[in-house]
């Protein structure tokens, strides 16, 4: 519940993949009646991703925040409580704040650190699910990601040698970790797919190691599975 129903909505909207036509109709529905859109941004000044694929949804009418969240550390906590200060204050005057985000807002989601913040205020929150990237880079690559009553671990690539007897994984933040991520897989006897940029400009599906490490990208995540 909200801290007072005067006060506006903060909604977290899950922005899909990177096609527009992949968002859902609820989510277009929640960008369309906000009246503050916040988007993120990986570097200072920078375009937001989130952004341009609800760009088309967005009347000229709105306000637009686009909020730079640097990667860890202390300079993270401080600028998501700065977006957390710019949120309070548009719901505070009661206007409904869009927060986009990129695949689905609870997965490896800026979202999650800012939701802290509004929940301890006692803030109305409603979170609009998007398609997460695994599943578009799945049904782009034709490649399951788990079946029958196998179980499924997803990781970042970062964590790649914590990994023990699991058949089926989805390699995520894999992006200048390529040759480390291959060469695990490989000693590990699993067969992988790259899949990068999946429903935006410039998708591929790699399948050879060459091709890999020739196209790395940072919007790129691995699929694999072993018997």
């Amino acid at each position: 519940m909200g801290i007072n129903n005067k006060f506006g909505t903060l909604y977290g909207v899950g922005m899909g993949p990177g096609d527009e036509e992949l968002l859902t109709i609820k989510a277009v529905n929640t960008i369309k009646k906000c009246q503050v859109i916040m988007a993120p941004s990986s570097k200072e000044g920078g375009k937001s991703t989130a952004l341009s694929i609800a760009k088309n949804f967005i009347g000229k009418d709105k306000e637009i925040i686009v909020q730079h969240f640097p990667m860890g550390g202390a300079e993270q906590e401080k600028k998501i409580f700065d977006a957390f200060k710019e949120v309070e204050q548009r719901l505070m005057n009661g206007e409904d704040v869009a927060f986009l985000t990129i695949g689905d807002p609870f997965v490896y989601s800026t979202y999650i650190y800012l939701l802290n913040y509004i929940r301890e205020k006692g803030y109305t929150v409603e979170t609009i699910p998007g398609i997460t990237s695994f599943c578009a880079a799945a049904s782009l690559a034709g490649e399951k990601i788990v079946i029958g009553n196998e179980r499924v671990c997803i990781m970042p690539a970062s964590q790649i040698d914590k990994l023990t007897d699991e058949k089926f994984i989805v390699i995520m933040k894999v992006y200048r970790r390529e040759r480390e991520v291959l060469d695990f897989l490989e000693k590990n006897k699993f067969t992988y797919v790259y899949i990068k940029r999946a429903y935006r400009e410039g998708q591929k599906v790699l399948r050879s190691r060459e091709e890999i490490l020739e196209n790395s990208d940072y919007m790129s995540l691995i699929i694999a599975s072993r018997e």
